[in-house]
């Protein structure tokens, strides 16, 4: 199996700690990565990747309609997107390395992670997502502010940490669910590196999540991953002389 993936996608870290905690090894492939007119980034298929050779571009299109990262590609061919079905099949299907299930084995606890997971993934990172405001900015007439710190960025942000803070009350231990890591850790240790670099104050305003996030990023598999992706905070370049060329009045 491969994993096309980017450093710089939050999505692709989610299943990368999963793997890694797992002890899973496949090969990781890194996209290529540019920016549009607007100073977007765009995620592209490697120079000389078979996949790109036998598409014959570029355009990350041609190999998943999407345009995004993470994908899964199999050894028969076959091809999975999106996160949360990605790591489900990884969980279903491929035996234990060096680590356990990311799963808890109670019905319960385990909707709980998936409930997180899918907080972070259907709520919280479409929202708060920079080529999202960045396109709202230029096209829809949201207000222009700096895109990594924009107001509606952070307030996507604090509205569903709001929630998922009220949860994790309920349900944290060491970390998000009880004592172990699961998915739902996956999940919420990139949304929290995004947070950082939107400023937002975690221990000042979600001080379950910021006891979590640290326990987290504790864990060697984990700081392991971070490190390799440039630190704590979310590592996001876009292009701002494009930006302020595309949002300029008229």
């Amino acid at each position: 199996m491969r994993l096309y993936y980017h450093t710089t996608s939050s999505a692709s870290m989610r299943v990368t700690l999963y793997l890694r905690r797992r002890g899973i090894a496949i090969t990781l492939v890194e996209t290529g990565f540019e920016t549009d007119h607007r100073g977007i980034p765009v995620f592209t298929m490697p120079q000389g990747d078979p996949e790109t050779v036998k598409r014959g571009t570029t355009d990350l299109t041609a190999f998943n309609p999407e345009g995004r990262v993470p994908v899964l590609l199999l050894d028969d061919g076959r091809m999975m997107t999106q996160t949360g079905p990605i790591v489900e099949y990884l969980e279903e299907t491929v035996p234990a390395g060096s680590g356990p299930s990311l799963l808890p084995k109670d019905p319960w606890d385990r909707a709980q992670a998936r409930r997180i997971a899918s907080i972070i993934a259907a709520d919280t990172q479409p929202y708060q997502n920079v080529p999202f405001i960045i396109q709202a900015i230029g096209e829809w007439g949201l207000a222009k502010a700096p895109p990594l710190v924009h107001p509606l960025r952070r307030h996507y942000i604090r509205r569903e940490f709001g929630a998922i803070e009220t949860i994790l009350e309920q349900t944290a231990g060491s970390y998000a669910v009880g004592n172990e890591i699961t998915i739902a850790d996956c999940f919420l240790v990139p949304q929290v590196r995004n947070a950082l670099l939107a400023r937002i104050d975690l221990p000042g305003e979600f001080p379950v999540l910021a006891r979590v996030w640290e326990n987290a990023i504790a864990v060697p598999e984990f700081a392991e991953v971070i490190a390799e992706a440039g630190g704590v905070v979310q590592n996001f370049v876009f292009d701002e002389e494009r930006f302020e060329v595309y949002t300029a009045p008229g």
